[in-house]
């Protein structure tokens, strides 16, 4: 399912629903999370590149959240 979440970025015309966005938001936090911890355990000079890293992969989930989002107003429409 989380595949799918990131295959479907860019379909606004499918449908959706919110379990799938919960479970997918949950994963997402995960995956941040683990970054986040990442940054407690390498050394001083590499912090940059992990919250570099942090900031891209937030950004980047913002576009399959958004197509979720859609799909599930358009579940919600029919």
């Amino acid at each position: 399912m989380y595949k799918q979440y990131w295959l479907k970025s860019f379909d606004y015309k499918g449908v959706s629903n919110v379990t799938e966005l919960i479970i997918c938001l949950m994963i997402n936090l995960g995956i941040l999370l683990l970054i986040h911890l990442l940054g407690y355990v390498v050394p001083v000079s590499k912090e940059n590149l992990v919250v570099t890293l942090y900031y891209i992969v937030l950004v980047l989930m913002i576009f399959p959240t958004i197509a979720m989002g859609v799909r599930i107003w358009n579940s919600n429409k029919s």
